[in-house]
């Protein structure tokens, strides 16, 4: 089996070395939210979302989305190779970081609104 390079540079926890934790991109939520690139990524729209994209295969952790408006996570996603579903609804309160788990099979968040 070959190694697969995973970029956790990016994904460092907070308090640490900081270079490289926040993603400068802003990230628009739709059905499927992209797979984050950093540790911290700032979120707008309001687009409800069933899944959100895994930073590389395997993957457990948390991310941070620090939302710019409301927005909605549902259950009842299905899991693919690069998205994991939402494990419990969500409402992303702008302004207010949500941390989101992702056990290797769903996410689940910090709060639900």
């Amino acid at each position: 089996m070959a190694l697969v390079a995973e970029p956790i540079e990016f994904f460092r926890v907070v308090g640490g070395i900081q270079q490289g934790t926040v993603d400068p991109i802003t990230r628009a939520s739709a059905i499927a939210m992209p797979a984050p690139v950093a540790r911290i990524t700032t979120v707008s729209g309001t687009a409800e979302m069933t899944t959100i994209g895994i930073p590389w295969p395997g993957f457990t952790g948390s991310v941070v989305f620090i939302p710019t408006a409301a927005f909605t996570g549902a259950t009842g996603g299905a899991a693919t190779a690069t998205a994991k579903p939402i494990g419990k609804a969500f409402t992303a309160v702008a302004g207010k970081a949500l941390e989101l788990f992702c056990d290797g099979s769903l996410w689940y968040p910090s709060y639900t609104s």
